[in-house]
C-alpha cells in the first residue's frame, strides 16, 4: 500500500512539475518572440513570424506564403529593416547618386547628383525590354546561337540550338538579368539597328543624356542619369506595365529551364517591380517603384554607383513620411 501511494503521488508531482515547466516556456517564449522577430533580418523575420503563427491572416501559394502590410505596418517593417542592417551600413547612402520621387504627385523627396552621366550596367534592360516589344513579334522564334552564347555570362542556363518564342525571353532578361537574352533580342532584329532603336526611345521621352553601346549593359559606354531613369521607369509602368510586373515574378518556368528572381524586396506587399545591375565599372545601380503610405502614392528609387544597394534602398524608403 505504502509503494500504491508512493507511485499515486509521485506521478501526480511529476505531471503538476510538468504542467509548470510549460507554462513557463510558453510564457518566457511570449515574452522573447517579437524581440527575436525583430532584430532579424526583414526577410528572416518574416519566415519567423508566419513559422511561429501560422494563422496570421497571411496567404499561402504554391507553397510559398503571402505576407500583407496595413501602411502603418508597412513603415514599422521600414524601420526594423534599417534597424536590422549591419554597423557599417549606417554612415549615410553609399551611392554616388539617387533620387527618391513621388511619382503620384511629381514630387521628389531627395535626390543627390539627379544628373551626372553614370554607368548603369543592367538597368539597360529595361530599354532592352521596351524595344523588343515595339520591334519583335512575340511568338518569332528566335535561335539561341553560338553568337548569342559567346556573350559574358550565363544566367538563363541556355544551350546552343535552343529556340525560344521573343516573349519568352523576356523573362529570363528582366528576372535574371540574362546577357544573352538581350543579345539574343538584338541580334534577332538586327545589332546596329535594334541598339540605335534603343537610344532613339530614350530620346524621344525625354531622356536627352541618355546613351545604349550594347542591349545588355555589360559595356561602361551605356550611360544615363538618375534623372533620365526615373522618367523612363515613370513611362515604362504607363506605357507598358508587363514590363515591370514581369520583374516582380518569383519564378518562371518554360520547358526544362526555371528563372528565379534574385531581388530581396520581392516579398514586401508594397514592392511593384524594378531591376537591379552590376559591373566593376558601375557598381550596383537600381531602379524600383513601391507603393507606399496611407494614400498608396508610387514612389520611384533609383540608386547609382552603390556600395550597398540593398541598404541604400531601404535608407531611402525611411525618408518616406505621410
Amino acid at each position: 500500500m505504502k509503494q500504491f501511494f508512493v507511485v499515486v503521488f509521485g506521478g501526480i508531482s511529476a505531471i503538476a512539475v510538468g504542467i509548470g515547466i510549460a507554462y513557463s516556456g510558453a510564457y518566457v517564449w511570449g515574452d522573447i518572440k517579437p524581440r527575436l522577430v525583430s532584430i532579424l533580418p526583414v526577410s528572416l523575420s518574416a519566415t519567423v513570424a508566419s513559422a511561429i503563427k501560422p494563422t496570421d491572416g497571411t496567404s499561402i501559394s504554391g507553397g510559398k506564403r503571402t505576407i500583407r502590410y496595413t501602411a502603418s505596418e508597412e513603415e514599422n517593417l521600414i524601420n526594423a529593416a534599417a534597424q536590422a542592417l549591419p554597423a557599417a551600413s549606417g554612415k549615410g547612402i553609399t551611392a554616388k547618386g539617387y533620387i527618391l520621387k513621388n511619382l503620384t504627385l511629381d514630387d521628389v523627396t531627395v535626390e543627390h547628383n539627379p544628373d551626372q552621366l553614370m554607368p548603369i550596367a543592367s538597368l539597360t534592360k529595361l530599354a532592352t525590354a521596351v524595344v523588343a516589344r515595339r520591334l519583335i513579334d512575340p511568338n518569332e522564334r528566335i535561335i539561341v546561337g553560338r553568337n548569342v552564347m559567346a556573350t559574358y555570362g550565363n544566367t538563363a542556363g541556355f544551350r546552343v540550338g535552343e529556340t525560344f518564342k521573343a516573349s519568352d525571353l523576356l523573362y529570363p532578361l528582366l528576372m535574371v538579368s540574362s546577357n544573352d537574352s538581350a543579345e539574343a533580342f538584338a541580334l534577332a532584329y538586327g545589332r546596329p539597328q535594334f541598339i540605335r532603336a534603343m537610344n532613339d526611345w530614350a530620346q524621344s521621352i525625354g531622356a536627352y543624356r541618355t546613351y545604349f553601346a550594347d542591349a545588355s549593359g555589360l559595356s561602361s559606354q551605356n550611360v544615363s542619369t538618375v534623372n533620365d531613369l526615373t522618367l523612363m521607369l515613370d513611362w515604362i509602368r504607363k506605357n507598358d506595365p508587363m514590363i515591370i510586373e514581369t520583374t516582380a515574378l518569383k519564378s518562371k518556368t518554360i520547358r526544362s529551364h526555371t528563372w528565379v528572381n534574385p531581388t530581396h524586396f520581392l516579398s514586401w506587399s508594397y514592392y511593384i517591380g524594378g531591376k537591379n545591375g552590376y559591373t566593376t565599372e558601375a557598381n550596383s545601380t537600381g531602379a524600383s517603384l513601391f507603393t507606399l503610405g496611407k494614400s498608396k502614392n508610387v514612389y520611384a528609387i533609383v540608386v547609382l554607383g552603390s556600395g550597398n544597394r540593398d541598404a541604400d534602398v531601404i535608407k531611402l524608403l525611411e525618408k518616406v513620411r505621410e
